[in-house]
């Protein structure tokens, strides 16, 4: 008798594994396939690197309306904004471009906010992800924010994975014919993109400069 429940219980157990199992099974499949449909709708870049082009919205570059990411369906591949100063939810998502790299995904998002969470101005920020080719996030930067007030320039460091970005945030200036000038703060990053995907972002040098800059 007891040999027979501890065969019905071993089965019990065996048929219950691989009920989860394939549970496990058809929610990775599904992430899969979300992913790929995720990324397709950023276009592949025609160069191997960064620049500010790639950047570019889906959309824009093509003269139509603005391309928005469904932040719903999509939202596991969506890096967390809680940092951004932005109103929580506020964060509207645009797709630019997309590099193929051996073993992983270059991806450029435009995360534009219309409440930030303290005082100030509306502002795009330019995010730089990296994803395997199973759709989970290695790492992401805030590349560079635009705005009112703010804006960012980029070139290349030593190579075309090194790059160095000039963030300009105005805390005093005037617009006059399609340029702003005054006061800022000025801070230079330096951003690496390592062949393992990770990104490495640090503080190159920080000042406050009288700037001129066009709209």
């Amino acid at each position: 008798m007891k040999m027979v429940i501890i065969v019905i219980l071993s089965l019990f157990y065996c048929f219950d594994s691989m009920s989860i199992d394939r549970k496990s099974f058809d929610v990775n499949r599904n992430e899969k396939q979300k992913f790929e449909t995720f990324i397709s709708g950023f276009d592949v870049y025609d160069k191997p690197f960064v620049d500010m082009g790639f950047f570019v919205q889906r959309g824009e570059r093509d003269g139509e309306m603005y391309t928005e990411i469904n932040k719903q369906e999509f939202s596991s591949f969506i890096p967390d904004d809680s940092g951004c100063n932005c109103e929580k939810d506020e964060f509207y998502y645009r797709p630019c471009y997309r590099i193929d790299k051996n073993g992983f995904y270059i991806i450029g998002i435009l995360a534009s906010c219309d409440i930030p969470a303290t005082d100030g101005y509306p502002f795009d920020a330019d995010m730089l992800v990296t994803y395997d080719k199973c759709g989970n996030i290695i790492d992401y930067k805030i590349v560079g924010t635009s705005g009112d007030v703010e804006g960012y320039k980029m070139k290349f460091g030593k190579d075309e994975n090194e790059l160095v970005v000039t963030q300009y945030f105005f805390t005093d200036a005037v617009c006059v014919a399609g340029k702003i000038s005054g006061r800022c703060n000025v801070s230079v990053y330096k951003i690496i993109i390592d062949t393992d995907g990770t990104i490495d972002k640090g503080v190159v040098n920080e000042y406050e400069d009288n700037l001129t800059i066009d709209l």
